[in-house]
């Protein structure tokens, strides 16, 4: 996908974020925002760039948190170019621009070496397991390679641990339905850990109709939840409302956010 195409869906994503902190013309922060993996144009092979988000994926499986951005030109870093070639510094920017939803590991991979980066807290583990790593080439291939087996070697050596202080924000959609029926309630979540358990109310003014609790899964803000309701029968047809609040493992909580629900 090229890279005005990528920017077109993240501005999209970014434009249904109440709030979201807009990216100052920096390509990854763009990404990251609602992705773990931002990596440069032309994009690295489908093998190397699958091979990445895998190992990322592995590493939140094992309920560790890390964002990477693989920078191969300065054409990368949008209006900052003059960070190219500063991998310390870029990840403290990047970092900055990233903590309105994600404060913990983040990892930049440049020619010049790695960036690690958490919130400006301690990285003396990550550190001590990027040392010894070295980047021979500077393709995006390559650089993907070392991404990979960077993320790798600190899954591993247990290095990406971080206290998670980021609560959970969920984005629910406007939803109808029929007495008598089920009506779906869809609502997007995003949140820093990747899982989270939610509980959905729904309304009729200021008396709770029902509510409904899920499990603890995976939230990724590009795969929506839903949770659906047997609407009775005997109910009005009024406006309702329905109600989302999530918790992630560390217990950091959502504000209760709410969308329109009607029944005809």
């Amino acid at each position: 996908m090229g890279r005005t195409v990528l920017l077109f869906c993240a501005a999209l994503l970014l434009v249904a974020l109440p709030g979201a902190a807009r990216a100052d013309g920096d390509p990854a922060s763009d990404i990251l925002y609602t992705q773990d993996v931002f990596v440069p144009y032309p994009p690295p092979a489908p093998p190397q760039l699958k091979a990445l988000k895998h190992t990322v994926a592995a590493a939140y499986a094992q309920h560790y948190r890390v964002k990477v951005a693989v920078i191969a030109a300065s054409s990368d870093l949008g209006a900052v170019p003059e960070l190219f070639g500063k991998p310390a510094a870029y990840a403290r920017f990047l970092g900055q621009e990233l903590s309105p939803v994600y404060v913990g590991p983040l990892l930049i991979v440049m020619r010049a070496g790695y960036g690690i980066y958490d919130g400006g807290r301690a990285t003396a583990a990550e550190e001590r397991v990027l040392a010894p790593l070295a980047i021979s080439e500077s393709s995006a291939n390559d650089l993907t390679v070392a991404a990979t087996q960077a993320v790798a070697k600190l899954t591993t050596a247990g290095a990406l641990r971080s206290k998670d202080i980021r609560r959970p924000q969920v984005y629910p959609r406007p939803a109808s339905g029929t007495r008598g029926s089920s009506v779906r309630m869809v609502y997007a979540v995003l949140d820093d850990s990747e899982r989270t358990k939610e509980t959905v109310r729904v309304l009729a003014g200021a008396r709770q109709l029902v509510s409904i609790k899920t499990k603890q899964r995976q939230a990724l803000y590009v795969r929506a939840h839903n949770v659906t309701w047997r609407v009775p029968r005997s109910l009005p047809k009024r406006a309702l409302k329905f109600c989302v609040v999530a918790v992630d493992p560390a217990g950091n909580k959502s504000p209760s956010v709410c969308a329109p629900l009607t029944v005809r």
